[in-house]
Protein backbone atom coordinates (compact mmCIF):
# COMPACT_ATOMS: atom_id res chain seq x y z
CA UNK A 1 0.00 0.00 0.00
CA UNK A 2 1.60 3.73 -0.87
CA UNK A 3 1.42 6.05 1.78
CA UNK A 4 2.67 9.85 1.70
CA UNK A 5 4.65 10.82 5.18
CA UNK A 6 5.55 14.42 3.97
CA UNK A 7 2.39 17.07 4.29
CA UNK A 8 1.06 19.19 1.56
CA UNK A 9 -1.25 15.93 -0.06
CA UNK A 10 -3.73 18.80 -0.86
CA UNK A 11 -4.92 16.33 -3.94
CA UNK A 12 -6.69 14.32 -1.84
CA UNK A 13 -9.18 17.01 -0.62
CA UNK A 14 -12.12 17.79 -1.99
CA UNK A 15 -12.48 21.12 -0.17
CA UNK A 16 -10.22 23.86 0.13
CA UNK A 17 -8.20 24.29 2.68
CA UNK A 18 -5.41 26.06 4.35
CA UNK A 19 -2.33 23.92 4.23
CA UNK A 20 0.63 24.67 7.32
CA UNK A 21 1.78 20.89 6.92
CA UNK A 22 4.40 22.17 3.96
CA UNK A 23 7.53 24.54 5.22
CA UNK A 24 8.05 26.70 1.90
CA UNK A 25 8.78 30.32 1.73
CA UNK A 26 5.52 32.20 2.22
CA UNK A 27 6.05 34.93 -0.23
CA UNK A 28 5.73 32.36 -2.83
CA UNK A 29 8.24 32.23 -5.95
CA UNK A 30 9.54 35.54 -7.10
CA UNK A 31 7.52 36.77 -10.42
CA UNK A 32 11.40 36.98 -12.52
CA UNK A 33 11.76 32.96 -11.59
CA UNK A 34 7.46 32.07 -12.33
CA UNK A 35 8.24 34.15 -16.02
CA UNK A 36 11.38 32.24 -16.45
CA UNK A 37 9.98 29.30 -16.20
CA UNK A 38 6.82 29.72 -17.51
CA UNK A 39 9.12 31.11 -21.30
CA UNK A 40 11.23 27.90 -20.87
CA UNK A 41 7.80 25.94 -21.28
CA UNK A 42 6.37 28.29 -24.11
CA UNK A 43 9.48 28.05 -26.04
CA UNK A 44 12.17 25.26 -25.09
CA UNK A 45 10.89 22.21 -27.26
CA UNK A 46 13.90 20.28 -26.51
CA UNK A 47 15.45 18.31 -23.81
CA UNK A 48 16.44 20.07 -21.44
CA UNK A 49 20.37 20.63 -20.47
CA UNK A 50 21.46 17.08 -18.89
CA UNK A 51 24.39 19.25 -17.43
CA UNK A 52 22.74 22.28 -16.20
CA UNK A 53 25.46 24.20 -17.47
CA UNK A 54 23.87 27.89 -17.13
CA UNK A 55 22.50 27.09 -13.88
CA UNK A 56 25.82 25.36 -12.61
CA UNK A 57 27.62 28.60 -14.01
CA UNK A 58 24.63 30.83 -11.92
CA UNK A 59 25.29 28.72 -8.86
CA UNK A 60 28.98 28.99 -8.94
CA UNK A 61 28.86 32.59 -8.71
CA UNK A 62 26.01 32.86 -6.40
CA UNK A 63 28.05 30.69 -4.05
CA UNK A 64 31.61 31.07 -4.95
CA UNK A 65 31.99 27.12 -5.62
CA UNK A 66 34.00 25.95 -8.77
CA UNK A 67 31.33 24.27 -11.10
CA UNK A 68 33.41 21.44 -11.43
CA UNK A 69 32.09 20.54 -7.49
CA UNK A 70 28.48 20.93 -7.95
CA UNK A 71 25.67 18.22 -9.23
CA UNK A 72 22.20 19.20 -9.35
CA UNK A 73 19.06 16.93 -9.12
CA UNK A 74 15.63 16.88 -8.92
CA UNK A 75 15.13 18.44 -4.85
CA UNK A 76 16.86 17.45 -2.22
CA UNK A 77 15.21 14.39 -2.03
CA UNK A 78 16.36 13.05 -5.63
CA UNK A 79 20.39 13.84 -4.63
CA UNK A 80 20.02 11.95 -1.05
CA UNK A 81 18.81 9.09 -2.94
CA UNK A 82 21.62 8.89 -5.45
CA UNK A 83 24.30 9.56 -2.96
CA UNK A 84 23.26 7.01 -0.67
CA UNK A 85 23.38 5.14 -4.40
CA UNK A 86 26.78 6.06 -4.89
CA UNK A 87 28.27 5.62 -1.26
CA UNK A 88 26.04 2.47 -0.32
CA UNK A 89 27.23 3.19 3.74
CA UNK A 90 26.84 -0.24 5.96
CA UNK A 91 26.19 2.49 8.94
CA UNK A 92 24.43 6.02 8.74
CA UNK A 93 23.87 8.28 11.87
CA UNK A 94 20.62 10.60 11.68
CA UNK A 95 18.81 13.21 13.66
CA UNK A 96 16.18 12.00 15.68
CA UNK A 97 13.32 13.51 15.21
CA UNK A 98 14.88 13.83 11.47
CA UNK A 99 13.65 14.28 8.17
CA UNK A 100 12.69 10.65 7.25
CA UNK A 101 14.45 10.38 3.66
CA UNK A 102 17.75 10.21 5.02
CA UNK A 103 16.79 6.81 7.09
CA UNK A 104 14.74 5.60 3.84
CA UNK A 105 17.35 6.29 1.32
CA UNK A 106 19.91 4.85 3.16
CA UNK A 107 18.56 1.81 3.89
CA UNK A 108 17.31 1.08 0.56
CA UNK A 109 21.02 0.60 -0.25
CA UNK A 110 21.24 -1.62 3.02
CA UNK A 111 22.35 0.57 5.43
CA UNK A 112 21.22 0.41 9.13
CA UNK A 113 20.51 3.56 11.02
CA UNK A 114 21.63 4.87 14.79
CA UNK A 115 20.49 8.12 16.32
CA UNK A 116 21.64 11.26 18.09
CA UNK A 117 18.88 13.39 19.75
CA UNK A 118 17.96 17.17 19.03
CA UNK A 119 14.77 17.83 20.42
CA UNK A 120 14.88 20.14 23.67
CA UNK A 121 19.25 19.84 23.19
CA UNK A 122 21.24 22.70 22.92
CA UNK A 123 23.74 23.24 20.30
CA UNK A 124 26.61 21.40 22.53
CA UNK A 125 24.32 19.15 23.53
CA UNK A 126 23.02 18.09 20.34
CA UNK A 127 27.07 18.05 18.82
CA UNK A 128 28.35 15.97 21.96
CA UNK A 129 25.19 13.65 21.07
CA UNK A 130 26.70 12.78 17.52
CA UNK A 131 30.69 13.22 18.10
CA UNK A 132 29.33 10.10 20.76
CA UNK A 133 28.06 7.96 18.44
CA UNK A 134 30.68 8.64 15.85
CA UNK A 135 33.45 7.00 18.14
CA UNK A 136 31.14 4.80 19.95
CA UNK A 137 32.41 1.19 19.36
CA UNK A 138 30.76 -2.59 20.20
CA UNK A 139 32.12 -3.38 23.90
CA UNK A 140 35.14 -5.57 23.71
CA UNK A 141 35.76 -4.68 20.06
CA UNK A 142 39.23 -4.72 18.37
CA UNK A 143 37.84 -2.86 15.59
CA UNK A 144 39.74 0.70 15.06
CA UNK A 145 37.88 4.02 15.25
CA UNK A 146 37.10 4.26 11.60
CA UNK A 147 36.05 1.08 11.12
CA UNK A 148 33.48 1.01 13.86
CA UNK A 149 32.19 4.54 13.02
CA UNK A 150 29.28 5.36 10.66
CA UNK A 151 29.70 6.07 7.10
CA UNK A 152 27.78 8.51 6.71
CA UNK A 153 26.24 11.27 9.42
CA UNK A 154 23.47 13.39 8.55
CA UNK A 155 22.99 17.14 9.56
CA UNK A 156 19.99 19.22 8.95
CA UNK A 157 20.55 23.08 9.57
CA UNK A 158 17.83 24.03 10.94
CA UNK A 159 16.88 20.59 11.83
CA UNK A 160 13.22 19.20 10.57
CA UNK A 161 10.75 18.99 11.97
CA UNK A 162 11.91 21.37 15.29
CA UNK A 163 13.91 23.70 13.88
CA UNK A 164 16.80 22.92 16.10
CA UNK A 165 20.36 25.06 15.17
CA UNK A 166 23.82 23.29 14.95
CA UNK A 167 26.32 26.10 15.23
CA UNK A 168 29.61 26.43 13.19
CA UNK A 169 32.09 25.72 15.46
CA UNK A 170 30.14 22.92 16.44
CA UNK A 171 29.50 21.84 12.82
CA UNK A 172 33.52 22.17 12.36
CA UNK A 173 34.40 20.05 15.67
CA UNK A 174 32.07 17.22 14.14
CA UNK A 175 34.11 18.20 10.44
CA UNK A 176 37.57 17.27 12.10
CA UNK A 177 36.26 13.78 14.03
CA UNK A 178 34.57 12.67 10.58
CA UNK A 179 37.17 12.75 8.78
CA UNK A 180 39.52 10.93 11.05
CA UNK A 181 37.30 8.51 11.07
CA UNK A 182 36.70 8.41 7.03
CA UNK A 183 32.83 9.58 7.78
CA UNK A 184 31.33 11.19 4.78
CA UNK A 185 29.71 14.22 6.50
CA UNK A 186 26.72 15.27 5.08
CA UNK A 187 24.83 18.64 5.58
CA UNK A 188 21.39 19.16 4.54
CA UNK A 189 20.99 23.35 4.29
CA UNK A 190 17.75 23.46 2.60
CA UNK A 191 16.48 25.60 5.41
CA UNK A 192 19.54 27.70 6.09
CA UNK A 193 18.89 30.46 3.95
CA UNK A 194 16.12 31.56 6.30
CA UNK A 195 18.28 32.01 8.86
CA UNK A 196 21.61 33.87 7.56
CA UNK A 197 23.89 31.88 9.29
CA UNK A 198 27.00 30.86 7.75
CA UNK A 199 26.97 27.82 6.10
CA UNK A 200 29.16 24.42 5.33
CA UNK A 201 30.64 25.49 2.40
CA UNK A 202 33.07 27.21 4.87
CA UNK A 203 34.51 24.07 5.57
CA UNK A 204 34.91 22.76 2.37
CA UNK A 205 38.10 23.95 1.14
CA UNK A 206 39.39 21.64 4.37
CA UNK A 207 37.63 18.71 4.55
CA UNK A 208 37.04 16.27 1.37
CA UNK A 209 34.68 14.56 3.06
CA UNK A 210 31.48 17.05 3.50
CA UNK A 211 28.77 17.23 1.25
CA UNK A 212 26.61 20.33 1.01
CA UNK A 213 22.94 19.77 -0.12
CA UNK A 214 20.98 22.57 -0.76
CA UNK A 215 17.45 23.24 -2.94
CA UNK A 216 15.51 25.59 -3.92
CA UNK A 217 12.18 24.02 -2.92
CA UNK A 218 12.39 25.54 0.65
CA UNK A 219 13.59 29.37 -0.09
CA UNK A 220 11.87 30.37 -3.38
CA UNK A 221 8.91 28.25 -3.08
CA UNK A 222 9.64 25.74 -5.70
CA UNK A 223 7.81 22.79 -4.84
CA UNK A 224 6.63 21.98 -7.81
CA UNK A 225 9.25 22.56 -10.15
CA UNK A 226 11.77 20.33 -8.29
CA UNK A 227 15.62 21.64 -8.26
CA UNK A 228 18.39 20.85 -5.57
CA UNK A 229 21.92 21.18 -5.96
CA UNK A 230 24.93 19.70 -3.92
CA UNK A 231 28.41 20.90 -3.33
CA UNK A 232 31.66 18.65 -2.82
CA UNK A 233 35.02 18.80 -3.29
CA UNK A 234 35.42 15.26 -4.02
CA UNK A 235 34.72 15.37 -7.84
CA UNK A 236 34.82 11.45 -7.71
CA UNK A 237 32.27 11.27 -5.55
CA UNK A 238 29.95 13.65 -7.43
CA UNK A 239 30.60 12.23 -10.99
CA UNK A 240 28.81 8.92 -9.07
CA UNK A 241 26.16 10.98 -7.51
CA UNK A 242 25.36 12.12 -11.63
CA UNK A 243 25.80 8.98 -12.59
CA UNK A 244 22.63 7.40 -10.37
CA UNK A 245 20.42 10.34 -11.95
CA UNK A 246 18.36 9.98 -15.02
CA UNK A 247 19.92 11.95 -17.84
CA UNK A 248 17.46 14.63 -17.37
CA UNK A 249 16.46 15.10 -14.11
CA UNK A 250 16.21 18.75 -14.20
CA UNK A 251 13.66 20.00 -16.36
CA UNK A 252 14.39 23.04 -18.44
CA UNK A 253 11.24 25.16 -16.63
CA UNK A 254 13.52 24.33 -13.27
CA UNK A 255 17.05 25.46 -14.58
CA UNK A 256 15.84 28.67 -16.12
CA UNK A 257 13.55 29.34 -12.91
CA UNK A 258 16.99 28.61 -10.48
CA UNK A 259 19.06 30.75 -12.51
CA UNK A 260 17.04 33.74 -11.66
CA UNK A 261 16.74 32.67 -8.33
CA UNK A 262 20.77 32.93 -8.02
CA UNK A 263 20.53 36.84 -8.44
CA UNK A 264 17.28 37.30 -6.00
CA UNK A 265 19.35 38.42 -2.83
CA UNK A 266 16.46 41.34 -1.74
CA UNK A 267 14.06 38.59 -2.47
CA UNK A 268 15.45 36.58 0.41
CA UNK A 269 16.29 39.14 3.02
CA UNK A 270 12.70 39.70 2.68
CA UNK A 271 11.25 36.45 3.14
CA UNK A 272 14.09 36.16 6.53
CA UNK A 273 12.78 39.45 7.94
CA UNK A 274 8.64 38.83 7.61
CA UNK A 275 9.38 34.56 8.85
CA UNK A 276 11.05 36.08 12.10
CA UNK A 277 8.60 38.41 12.54
CA UNK A 278 5.54 36.16 11.96
CA UNK A 279 6.93 33.16 13.96
CA UNK A 280 7.79 35.27 16.73
CA UNK A 281 3.88 36.47 16.96
CA UNK A 282 2.78 32.73 16.38
CA UNK A 283 4.78 31.63 18.90
CA UNK A 284 3.22 33.92 21.57
CA UNK A 285 -0.21 33.24 20.20
CA UNK A 286 0.26 29.38 20.34
CA UNK A 287 2.08 29.53 23.74
CA UNK A 288 -1.26 31.47 24.91
CA UNK A 289 -3.23 28.62 24.05
CA UNK A 290 -1.19 26.40 26.67
CA UNK A 291 0.66 24.47 24.02
CA UNK A 292 4.43 23.89 23.97
CA UNK A 293 6.00 25.11 21.02
CA UNK A 294 10.02 24.13 20.45
CA UNK A 295 12.80 26.77 19.86
CA UNK A 296 13.30 27.21 15.90
CA UNK A 297 15.49 29.06 14.21
CA UNK A 298 13.62 27.79 10.41
CA UNK A 299 10.41 28.85 8.86
CA UNK A 300 8.59 26.26 10.53
CA UNK A 301 7.49 25.57 14.56
CA UNK A 302 7.01 22.09 16.32
CA UNK A 303 4.25 22.33 19.01
CA UNK A 304 3.40 19.64 21.40
CA UNK A 305 -0.35 19.75 23.13
CA UNK A 306 1.48 19.17 26.12
CA UNK A 307 -2.52 18.87 27.95
CA UNK A 308 -2.78 15.37 26.54
CA UNK A 309 -6.39 13.78 26.62
CA UNK A 310 -8.93 16.07 27.51
CA UNK A 311 -6.86 19.51 27.10
CA UNK A 312 -9.38 20.88 25.05
CA UNK A 313 -12.96 22.57 26.13
CA UNK A 314 -15.12 20.23 26.54
CA UNK A 315 -12.18 17.26 27.38
CA UNK A 316 -12.07 15.59 23.89
CA UNK A 317 -9.08 13.22 23.21
CA UNK A 318 -9.12 13.78 19.55
CA UNK A 319 -5.36 14.81 18.73
CA UNK A 320 -4.85 18.76 17.77
CA UNK A 321 -4.25 17.68 14.06
CA UNK A 322 -7.78 16.55 14.30
CA UNK A 323 -9.29 19.63 15.97
CA UNK A 324 -7.65 21.48 13.06
CA UNK A 325 -9.36 19.27 10.07
CA UNK A 326 -12.42 20.06 11.47
CA UNK A 327 -11.75 23.88 10.61
CA UNK A 328 -10.34 23.03 7.39
CA UNK A 329 -6.39 23.70 8.16
CA UNK A 330 -4.22 20.92 7.47
CA UNK A 331 -0.85 20.17 9.15
CA UNK A 332 2.00 18.14 9.59
CA UNK A 333 1.18 14.83 10.97
CA UNK A 334 4.37 14.15 12.99
CA UNK A 335 4.13 10.75 14.03
CA UNK A 336 6.18 9.31 11.73
CA UNK A 337 9.19 11.52 12.76
CA UNK A 338 11.57 9.10 15.30
CA UNK A 339 10.25 9.90 18.92
CA UNK A 340 7.67 11.93 18.45
CA UNK A 341 3.80 10.66 18.78
CA UNK A 342 -0.02 12.37 17.98
CA UNK A 343 0.98 15.04 20.26
CA UNK A 344 3.32 16.61 18.04
CA UNK A 345 2.18 18.94 15.09
CA UNK A 346 4.45 20.98 12.55
CA UNK A 347 3.12 24.11 11.00
CA UNK A 348 4.75 25.82 7.88
CA UNK A 349 4.51 30.24 8.64
CA UNK A 350 2.41 31.18 6.04
CA UNK A 351 0.93 34.54 4.96
CA UNK A 352 -0.39 36.56 7.68
CA UNK A 353 -4.18 36.12 6.88
CA UNK A 354 -3.37 32.48 7.31
CA UNK A 355 -1.91 32.68 10.11
CA UNK A 356 -4.45 34.62 11.51
CA UNK A 357 -6.83 31.88 10.64
CA UNK A 358 -4.61 29.01 12.67
CA UNK A 359 -4.31 31.75 15.51
CA UNK A 360 -8.38 31.97 15.87
CA UNK A 361 -8.99 28.15 15.16
CA UNK A 362 -6.29 27.42 18.28
CA UNK A 363 -8.47 29.73 20.32
CA UNK A 364 -11.62 28.07 19.66
CA UNK A 365 -10.31 24.94 20.47
CA UNK A 366 -8.28 25.60 23.68
CA UNK A 367 -10.69 29.14 24.70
Amino acid sequence: MRSYEHGGDIFAEEKKILDFSVNIDPLGMPGAAAEAAERAVREDITYPDPFCRKLTAALSERYGVPEENIVCGNGASDLILRLCAAVKPKKVLVPRPGFSEYERSTALFGASAVYYDVLGRTPAQISGNIKKAVTAAPPDCAMTLAASAPGMVFVCRPNNPDGSMLGTEELADIAELCSRTGTLLVCDECFLEFTGATSALALMGKYRNIVVINAFTKTYAMAGLRLGFMFSADTELLDEVYRFGIPWSVSSAAQAAGEVCCGERVFLSDARRYIAAERKRLVSAIEGCGLSVFPSEANFLLIQDVRGSGGAPGGTSAPLREMLAERNIRVRDCRNFKGLDDSFIRIGIRTKEENDALIKALEEIYG
